[in-house]
Formats: C-alpha cells, sequence, structure tokens
C-alpha cells in the first residue's frame, strides 16, 4: 500500500479514536461525580471500568499518532529522495 494511502487511513482512525476518547473522558468524569456522590462498590467498580476503557483508548490514540508521524516522517524522506534524483534526470535530458 502507497504511503499516502496508508497515511490517510492512520489519520481516519485517529480522528475515530480522538472523539471516542472524548466521549469517554465524559464517561469516566460522570462516574467519578456518581462515585464520589454514592460512596458505593458499584459507583466505584463503574468508575474503574470507565477509566480503564479511557486509558486503553488513549493508548490507541497514541499509537496511531506515532504510526501516523512514522508515515509522514517516511513520505517525506520519499520526497527528499525525488527531489534528489531530480536534477540527475534532467541533466540527463539536456544531453
Amino acid at each position: 500500500m502507497r504511503t499516502q494511502e496508508q497515511l490517510k487511513r492512520v489519520r481516519a482512525n485517529e480522528r475515530v479514536l480522538a472523539e471516542q476518547v472524548a466521549y469517554l473522558d465524559e464517561v469516566a468524569a460522570d462516574a467519578e461525580t456518581r462515585k464520589l456522590v454514592s460512596a458505593t462498590p458499584l459507583a466505584d467498580r463503574e468508575w474503574r471500568d470507565a477509566r480503564r476503557d479511557l486509558d486503553r483508548h488513549r493508548v490507541l490514540l497514541q499509537e496511531t499518532q506515532r504510526e501516523a508521524q512514522g508515515l509522514i516522517e517516511e513520505r517525506d524522506r520519499l520526497l527528499e529522495r525525488l527531489h534528489e534524483l531530480e536534477p540527475e534526470h534532467r541533466r540527463r535530458d539536456d544531453e
């Protein structure tokens, strides 16, 4: 798969994960409020579950962001290589 196509796919995945993290952050905050107000074992468990889901999605988002950065760096290396080869190609055409 081409680098640019991979980057588009990863960026789309990154947007979805960012939305999920924002939503799960709200869910965890609500669960924490319920835990503090009710002080029940069930509310505590719900808060822990919400935090675990949020933390897991944050890790996935960070991994996706690192993957995107790696693809950007690869794309930049390929473009630089193409730029380096371009004058050489033009010189041959002029001869």
